[in-house]
């Protein structure tokens, strides 16, 4: 009798503690285990792009605004944007740092703020002034032999073995007349190995106004040449976008309309020295092959509309454009 008491003592006992261990078992894993399970889900949903709010850094919000030079090219980088209405303001301000900057003699910032300014909406006057001091800068830092630091337009090249003048160039799309010019060599055939020269990165291009009979040049977007130029008459320039077809140093003439043709060294030769032939790419100009740009023999024709059609400068302007543009990659614009 009191073994059976005993047995069912012990069988209480037994499902108490069975009870017990599941409900403890419960609590461990609704405390412990469920939220680690389900931890992995959670921090997916947190940390998923979408679920995030697009706030932004602080950081963030002041390179948004750029303050008055932001735009300044760095490194010979262009902006091709076109001046938006209301840019006065901002174009006098890159204006006066522009020569703030060369009071300083920093040329190549002043070089870049001074070209943006003339992107801008500068008044007459003062595009006049900022041309010519970009002249001015464009003659000491590219058609000079200085090298100067930090240039994105020109650097020192040291002439490898084998390298002749034209390779070079080539290389860096410009002429060798152009390197023979700047370093100031008597002959672009005697370079040497190990010798130091300096190099332009090119192309130049060209824009004419046929209003004004003004020719600008341009590096990579920078103004660095002014000239004056004779047009057609009767409106006998076709206005468009051209590139350099070919070019020839002492050119014979063969006139369009008939006639005498006119040797090379003639002096009564209408072309000057230099003849720079242009192939017509857009506008009312494709297509046009039998246009260029020339020296003459009647400089009282600059900046008249007096030739057959074709763009006339005087002679030394000519051969300077003839050096700066290169054929088949530099383009002219007559507007």
């Amino acid at each position: 009798m009191a073994r059976r008491r005993s047995s069912r003592a012990h069988r209480r006992q037994l499902f108490i503690g069975v009870v017990i261990v599941g409900i403890g078992a419960g609590a461990y894993y609704k405390v412990f285990w469920e939220p680690i399970r389900q931890a992995p889900e959670r921090v997916t949903e947190e940390r998923h792009p979408s679920a995030m709010p697009l706030a932004s850094s602080p950081r963030a919000d002041a390179d948004s605004d750029p303050g008055p030079y932001g735009h300044v090219p760095e490194r010979g980088a262009t902006s091709g944007a076109t001046p938006a209405a209301g840019d006065g303001r901002r174009a006098l301000a890159l204006m006066k740092a522009g020569f703030a900057s060369l009071e300083g003699h920093e040329y190549i910032d002043a070089r870049a703020k001074l070209s943006e300014a003339l992107r801008g909406e500068l008044p007459r006057e003062d595009q006049v002034k900022t041309r010519a001091a970009l002249v001015k800068l464009a003659d000491r830092t590219l058609l000079s032999a200085a090298i100067i630091p930090d240039d994105p337009f020109s650097f020192a090249h040291v002439v490898q073995p084998g390298e002749a003048l034209v390779k070079i160039a080539k290389k860096y799309d410009v002429t060798p007349d152009l390197l023979a010019r700047v370093n100031q060599l008597r002959d672009m055939n005697m370079i040497r190995a190990g010798q130091r020269l300096k190099v332009i990165r090119g192309p130049f291009s060209a824009v004419i106004d046929r209003e004004t009979f003004d020719m600008h040049v341009y590096l990579q977007g920078t103004f660095v040449k002014h000239f004056k130029v004779g047009l057609g008459e009767n409106g006998g320039t076709p206005s468009g976008k051209w590139k350099v077809r070919n070019k020839l140093k002492n050119p014979t003439y063969y006139p369009p309309r008939g006639g005498d043709i006119i040797a090379a060294d003639a002096p009564d030769n209408p072309l000057g020295e230099r003849w720079i032939g242009l192939e017509g790419i857009e506008g009312e100009a494709i297509g046009q092959t039998r246009y260029g740009i020339h020296g003459t023999i009647e400089p009282e024709s600059i900046g008249k509309n007096m030739s057959l059609g074709c763009v006339r400068m005087h002679n030394q302007d000519a051969e300077l454009l003839f050096d700066l543009l290169i054929e088949q990659k530099s383009t002219v614009a007559i507007q």
